[in-house]
């Protein structure tokens, strides 16, 4: 365990007065300080501070390229912090201690951080090498102020009663700077009772919360509890006093960038229903209330026009098990448009995801947009619809839409985030950790010797052999118009001519009434490739 030093008044008054003659100095990273001070004829430039060094004093620089993210360091300080035995709020505002530090200490982290800037000033290095006595010690040189924001880290955590540590209050301030200013600029919020609560709302009840959003809580907060005695102000007094400057402010878009934490928004709980296994079965546990699952504001089901009639029948009795409202949207009937060659607005491509043999003899895969126009589109009409948003408007802030997704545990990986703001998508199986398999039994249970179909588009290129086989033996006709429109593909000319090959409904890529369909193999194997998570559920 090693001492501390401060420079001498003479040592501090040189460097402080001579940057500008010195800039090489504060550009090399080992730089000698003390033997130019000693050619200076200062031989006597430190003296001990009666603080103890654990370890070796420094921070490691931010690893990223990137300027504005320089702040990240502060994530490393608390090593920096714990190493100083000894040190005191009373003794760090003491600037020849930071100047030493930096001067000797941290000098290459400094360059790292803080690098000379082409036309900077000298004071660009006094404001970060050398504490100038009138400045406040959070607007500190490098290790002052890193010194500080651990020490009110600590503090605020210490006050906190394990609410949360001093890591998640340095991570906070290093995240949003922001924060731990404009919590310094109070002298009411220094209070580590105060700040505690400010930083336990920070983290848990304000998330989200904006830069203007967090000055308004704080100026109410200094208005409110500067008012009083601190002494006499009880730490849950301070707690109600903050929570409900928050919940005004969360529930203000203005002060919220991210909707998704806005406070006071009704949201609108929609069931994506594919009328396959997973959304039947999440269906009827919301009408159950199983699970705790309560109902949805409605249920959607994107019809395609080309599912197997079994779809439709099944659909038909599941709209009679459920008491809230089932509406059914379509974007157009898929199978005409593929003879077409258009999309729904009229574009000439095929928008299913065929397999292809190009000239070359190499095999690829079309691009598949028929999930987005046939499922996506029309849902998201429907919805803009019931919510009277105009064509092309960008929804307001107090409107959210929570689109449950039939996906279950087993296939977590098909769960996607929404692309809209206004839809947050929400996989209620997989929150309950339910298993493909653990639906089936949950469903036999209540419906002895029914049916669970898959749900999926008659010529879908997604079928697996298994699915094939069934569509053959058990709807000839259906899987006969899968073939027609096989071969249409690669026979009518306004449907091949939109594709830069041959095209196939089976990834073999051989006529569909050329396979026998014999070797049956698991369903999950090609459920990576499935339509966004909107169909086959």
């Amino acid at each position: 365990m090693s001492e501390l030093y401060e420079l001498t008044p003479n040592a501090f008054h040189w460097l402080d007065t001579n940057i500008g003659n010195n800039k090489d100095m504060y550009e090399d990273p080992d730089a000698d300080f003390a033997g130019l001070l000693r050619r200076e004829g200062i031989t006597e430039y430190r003296k001990p501070t009666g603080v103890k060094i654990r370890g070796e004093i420094s921070l490691k620089p931010p690893e990223t390229d990137d300027p504005r993210k320089t702040h990240l360091a502060d994530r490393q300080a608390l090593e920096f912090y714990r190493c100083l035995e000894g040190m005191t709020p009373r003794l760090a505002v003491d600037p020849e201690v930071w100047a030493y530090v930096n001067h000797f200490h941290l000098h290459k982290y400094g360059i790292l951080r803080w690098p000379w800037q082409n036309g900077a000033q000298e004071s660009h290095i006094q404001k970060h090498w050398l504490t100038p006595r009138n400045q406040k010690i959070y607007e500190s040189s490098i290790s002052g102020r890193t010194w500080w924001i651990v020490h009110v880290a600590t503090k605020a955590a210490e006050a906190s009663n394990g609410a949360f540590t001093a890591e998640q209050a340095l991570m906070l301030f290093a995240d949003h700077p922001e924060y731990y200013h404009r919590s310094m600029q109070y002298e009411v919020l220094r209070s580590p009772m105060i700040l505690a609560e400010c930083v336990r709302s920070l983290l848990t009840e304000s998330v989200g919360i904006s830069r203007q959003g967090y000055i308004q809580m704080a100026r109410e907060i200094n208005r409110e509890a500067g008012a009083r005695l601190l002494d006499s102000v009880r730490q849950t007094d301070i707690r109600g006093l903050v929570r409900r400057s928050s919940d005004r402010l969360m529930r203000m878009p203005e002060f919220v960038p991210d909707r998704r934490h806005l406070r006071g928004v009704k949201t609108y709980k929609v069931l994506s229903l594919g009328a396959g296994v997973q959304s039947t079965v999440m269906a009827l546990m919301a009408e159950e209330g199983w699970g705790g699952l309560e109902k949805p504001d409605v249920a959607i089901f994107a019809d395609t026009q080309w599912e197997p009639p079994h779809v439709y029948e099944h659909l038909d009795w599941l709209e009679k098990q459920l008491s809230y409202e089932v509406v059914r949207v379509t974007a157009g009937n898929i199978r005409e448009n593929v003879l077409a060659g258009v999309t729904p607005d009229g574009n000439h491509f095929l928008d299913m995801p065929v397999f292809l043999v190009n000239k070359d003899g190499t095999n690829a895969v079309a691009a598949r947009q028929c999930t987005n126009h046939y499922k996506i589109t029309p849902i998201h009409r429907e919805l803009r619809r019931r919510l009277k948003l105009k064509p092309g408007r960008r929804a307001p802030k107090n409107m959210q839409v929570e689109m449950w997704m039939g996906i279950s545990m087993d296939e977590s990986h098909r769960m996607k985030s929404s692309r809209d703001e206004w839809i947050t998508n929400r996989f209620p199986l997989v929150d309950m950790n339910l298993t493909r398999a653990q639906l089936y039994d949950w469903f036999a249970k209540r419906h002895p010797g029914r049916y669970l179909p898959r749900s999926a588009c008659v010529g879908c290129p997604y079928h697996t052999n298994m699915e094939w086989k069934w569509l053959k033996e058990n709807d000839p006709k259906s899987f006969q118009d899968a073939v027609f429109i096989d071969r249409a593909i690669r026979e009518v000319p306004q449907i091949s001519g939109t594709l830069r090959g041959r095209g196939y409904l089976h990834r073999e890529r051989r006529s569909l009434d050329s396979l026998d369909f014999g070797a049956v193999e698991d369903y999950e194997d090609f459920m990576a490739s499935e339509c966004e998570g909107l169909c086959g559920v």
